[in-house]
């Protein structure tokens, strides 16, 4: 193997003579809602990280509020909240707990 292939992911191909151990390609895994690890879209999948940099920032991810991390049924959930204890009809320890960082930044945003 040639040296800068040392530090990539091996795979093994068994040849006549011996195996040999190769530099795998790899793609990375389609990117996940934080809360309900569904898919996202409008976000680049199956890119490698120096093909997703050459991207404009507009085509790496949407410009909504929490795009490129929650899907948008979990972003509308996670505004509907925020909107709640902005408002006083819901306290802040009434959210669930895994919702409160989220909506924290949401009612920072949203003022």
């Amino acid at each position: 193997m040639k040296p800068f292939e040392r530090v990539k992911p091996r795979k093994f191909r068994k040849t006549p003579k011996k195996t040999k151990a190769y530099a795998a390609e790899y793609k990375p895994s389609k990117h996940t809602c934080a809360l309900c690890n569904s898919m996202l879209h409008g976000v680049p999948h199956g890119k490698r990280p120096s093909e997703v940099r050459k991207l404009s920032k507009t085509e790496r991810r949407p410009t909504a509020i929490f795009a490129g991390m929650l899907c948008s049924k979990c972003r509308s959930l996670i505004l509907e909240e925020a909107v709640k204890v902005k408002y006083g009809i819901k306290s802040i320890d009434d959210v669930l707990i895994k919702y409160r960082p989220y909506v924290n930044i949401a009612i920072q945003k949203v003022e």
